[in-house]
């Protein structure tokens, strides 16, 4: 029998896996810097948790969502996005009782049946961040400067940053109704499924890809031409705070993300290497999720980034580089310094520092070649006269530079690297 990964899903084998492990460890001091903690969701959940906070009407929910039956006939979704797990694990915790304002970040996989290709996977995953309890224009401000500071720490050059205000439900409603009106002499040459959209989420027809789509939206009313008062107050002083802090962007007015929850504040990060479909990652305000969901009135905003997205528009070399740490290749000739080397792995390993020995019999020559597709940053090479001496030879895999040293020194020096 022929068994191979569900279509749609990829495995992540140990050569890509440092890849996936930098960046992990990049956005994790990143967001630490920025005062937020991690946070872990179930990555099953009630599936009208989704469709309450995602939208029924939306393509998420209508056609992408994993959805499952348990023993109990209860209905169960896998996550498609982390927000709404979020917005219910600060209710259920008590976290709007307690603290009121909490920052946190997550790391994982979610689940969407879309038709795979390049970056867009079935099983994809997301980083992303939420800051729920103000609604302030500089926490706003603070998301945006977190996300573009998250790209910069990684490497990843020549990003746009999208943004957009939706305003408040009341400004949506009205903004809705207005699209209606400019649209409906336009129904016969938008697509088929612009069509149903205009009966069932008119504002996704904002989002449409498709050329002829796009070419009468660019001629509709723009939502943040139409916001109320308070709301285009909030969205000129976001847009002060950036200028003022030296972040670039660009306002797009056909921005509306694909989300029923969005309200306020909408983003997105695009990057010129991905083609049509250019989004690295997006995000806004949520205003109102979480009284929708029983907690109290509070302001919130949030991003997720496309980890499969990133690793496109990155360096891995850049990456590595970034969150690297001394990695040793203990390289051996004879039995007596393989033994004395061994002996050396776990007081190097005790101090943080990964370290690895040959277990294959290899020639120094086999053994040299095997640290550079481990990435050693050190090559540690002993021989049997170099034993005698209390000696190490110690190679800079980067600079090919190597100096003899004691063997009691070798940890001292190998720190300096760390």
């Amino acid at each position: 029998m022929d068994i191979k990964a569900v279509r749609g899903t990829k495995d992540i084998n140990p050569d890509e896996a440092d890849s996936w492990q930098a960046i992990e460890h990049i956005a994790r001091l990143t967001f630490g810097a920025y005062g937020f903690k991690e946070i872990r969701t179930p990555i099953i959940e009630d599936t009208n948790l989704f469709k309450r906070s995602i939208g029924e009407t939306t393509d998420i929910v209508e056609k992408e969502m994993y959805t499952f039956q348990d023993k109990k006939m209860r209905s169960i979704s896998l996550r498609p996005e982390a927000t709404a797990s979020i917005v219910r694990a600060y209710i259920e915790n008590g976290f709007d009782k307690k603290e009121g304002f909490v920052k946190f970040y997550y790391i994982g996989p979610m689940f969407r049946a879309e038709r795979p290709q390049k970056g867009r996977l079935r099983q994809f995953h997301q980083i992303g961040v939420e800051a729920i309890g103000s609604r302030s224009p500089f926490l706003d401000a603070e998301v945006l400067l977190l996300l573009s500071r998250l790209l910069n720490n990684l490497s990843i050059e020549g990003f746009t940053l999208k943004i957009n205000s939706l305003g408040c439900p009341a400004d949506r409603d009205n903004f809705k109704a207005l699209l209606r009106k400019k649209l409906k002499n336009h129904l016969k040459s938008l697509c088929t499924e612009c069509n149903r959209r205009f009966e069932k989420n008119v504002l996704r027809i904002l989002d449409c890809k498709e050329e002829s789509c796009r070419r009468i939206v660019k001629e509709m009313p723009k939502t943040a031409d139409n916001l109320c008062r308070d709301c285009d107050g909030h969205y000129a002083s976001l847009k002060s705070i950036l200028n003022e802090n030296s972040l670039g962007f660009s306002e797009d007015k056909d921005l509306v993300r694909g989300l029923d929850y969005y309200t306020g504040t909408v983003f997105e990060v695009t990057h010129p290497s991905l083609g049509s479909q250019d989004a690295i990652g997006a995000g806004g305000r949520y205003d109102n999720l979480i009284e929708q969901f029983g907690g109290k009135s509070a302001g919130a905003i949030g991003f997720a980034l496309g980890v499969e997205r990133l690793l496109l528009v990155s360096d891995p070399d850049k990456l590595r580089q970034k969150s690297d740490k001394p990695c040793v290749y203990f390289a051996t000739i004879g039995s007596e310094s393989y033994k004395a080397a061994f002996g050396l792995l776990e007081r190097l390993r005790a101090n943080g520092i990964s370290a690895h020995i040959d277990y294959e019999s290899k020639s120094l020559k086999a053994q040299m070649k095997q640290a550079d597709r481990m990435r050693a940053t050190h090559v540690a090479i002993l021989g049997e006269d170099e034993l005698k001496k209390g000696e190490i030879l110690l190679r800079d895999m980067k600079t090919s530079a190597q100096k003899s040293i004691k063997i009691e020194d070798l940890l001292k020096t190998l720190l300096k690297h760390s």
